[in-house]
């Protein structure tokens, strides 16, 4: 009987202690990564880093690889509930291939590629719905050629015509406005 009783509490005690300990929050460190001179370092480090890096950044996670001090490979970065905002992959600190956004709530927002650390081909922005919001082709950074918008019926609510001489850069405003919302 008095083993009996041994065992009982020695099961209790280990079941109590896995539940504490299986039920924390497995807490991301702050980054540990600093940039100088254009490479990634750890800080504290002369060395550029290489490595992946996953850490919380103004209250967000990011996580991405990096080679010989550059982000190069996977890049992914969340929200602070924890649902993925970015991903697409770098090459040499440059966005590169198919990225894809996401709304808060896990719905994607925008798709499209990067060349050269510049948006590409086609791009598609959408409703938390999933139905198209806008569509169109950028070329090397550019809007161009016909970009359509709707709304959320799916009906076309605007066409406009971009030739290279008059289409808007990247980097003055287009994309962020998608971004920062």
């Amino acid at each position: 009987m008095y083993y009996l009783k041994k065992l009982k509490s020695f099961l209790q005690l280990s079941i109590l202690f896995f539940l504490i300990f299986s039920c924390t929050k497995n807490e991301i460190p702050p980054a540990t990564l600093e940039m100088r001179d254009s490479l990634i370092y750890k800080i504290g480090s002369d060395l550029p880093f290489t490595g992946k890096e996953k850490a919380v950044v103004e209250g967000k996670i990011i996580e991405y690889d990096v080679v010989e001090g550059m982000r190069h490979g996977d890049f992914r970065f969340y929200y602070e509930n924890g649902n993925l905002e970015v991903q697409g992959q770098m090459d040499h600190n440059e966005n590169i291939g198919k990225w894809h956004y996401y709304f808060m709530t896990g719905e994607l927002e925008s798709e499209g590629h990067f060349v050269d650390n510049k948006p590409e081909g086609k791009w598609t922005w959408y409703f938390p719905s999933g139905k198209i919001m806008e569509e169109g082709i950028f070329i090397n950074g550019k809007r161009i050629g016909l970009w359509k918008q709707f709304d959320e019926q799916g009906n076309l609510t605007i066409e406009k015509e971009f030739l290279l001489d008059d289409s808007i850069t990247t980097e003055e405003n287009y994309l962020d406005k998608f971004r920062n919302n």
